[in-house]
């Protein structure tokens, strides 16, 4: 159950930057701009690093998680391009009012869903899993391993594509053979047959309300 509960707090966090913050380059922990698998690792671990420091991120804090996605990840990700390939051809469908929605309603039910394996973190780091390819690419798949001392290490692929900006950004993340994008699309597909792209807005705002719900409960229990 640690193990389920560690990888939900970590697999999901490059995917949940959102739109209301804006974080200065010279701020950030990692480069965006240069090697790839570098950019990779110095996020993972800078991520780490805040959330061991941090004990309203450790209990599951919404607000302090927002914070964490708006000063460190926001950059590194394409978070319009995740939430499109999520919902997929029905995004062509959408209205800009509804494509707004849905990002911010698939940011919320994100964040609900993973802070609470936060408290997971404790001595992991990020490295590169061990390969002789290192050709850099526009479109790239990289790889790596959160090692513990305590823990088997855990397998974390990262989808990433160099933007017109010349900047890396993460749109996908693969857990131990599961591709998030992929996953949620799945669970999702039903909900967009039946009741379109309102109905998926609906399910996001339910889920959230749900989730928010129950970590209140959960720490009221603490």
């Amino acid at each position: 159950m640690q193990r389920r509960t560690l990888l939900a707090g970590l697999s999901a966090i490059p995917a949940l930057a959102a739109f209301p913050g804006i974080a200065l380059a010279a701020d950030l922990p990692y480069d965006d701009k240069g090697d790839p698998f570098a950019f990779v690792v110095d996020l993972s671990n800078a991520v780490l690093e805040r959330i061991r420091a941090s004990d309203s991120l450790r209990s599951g804090d919404i607000e302090s998680l927002r914070k964490l996605v708006d000063d460190v990840i926001m950059p590194a990700t394409d978070f319009t391009m995740m939430t499109r390939m999520t919902v997929g051809p029905k995004w062509r469908q959408a209205t800009k009012e509804q494509r707004q929605q849905l990002q911010d309603g698939f940011e919320l039910l994100l964040m609900r869903v993973y802070a609470g394996g936060l408290s997971a973190v404790k001595d992991q780091k990020c490295e590169l899993r061990p390969t002789r390819v290192k050709d850099v690419k526009p479109e790239m798949v990289i790889r790596t391993l959160l090692t513990s001392g305590s823990e088997q290490p855990i397998s974390l692929d990262y989808r990433i594509y160099k933007a017109k900006t010349g900047t890396w950004k993460i749109v996908d993340v693969n857990i131990e053979g599961i591709w998030m994008v992929e996953n949620y699309r799945s669970q999702f597909s039903s909900v967009l047959s039946q009741d379109g792209i309102d109905g998926l807005i609906r399910l996001f705002n339910e889920k959230g309300e749900q989730l928010a719900e129950s970590m209140k409960q959960d720490g009221a229990k603490k």
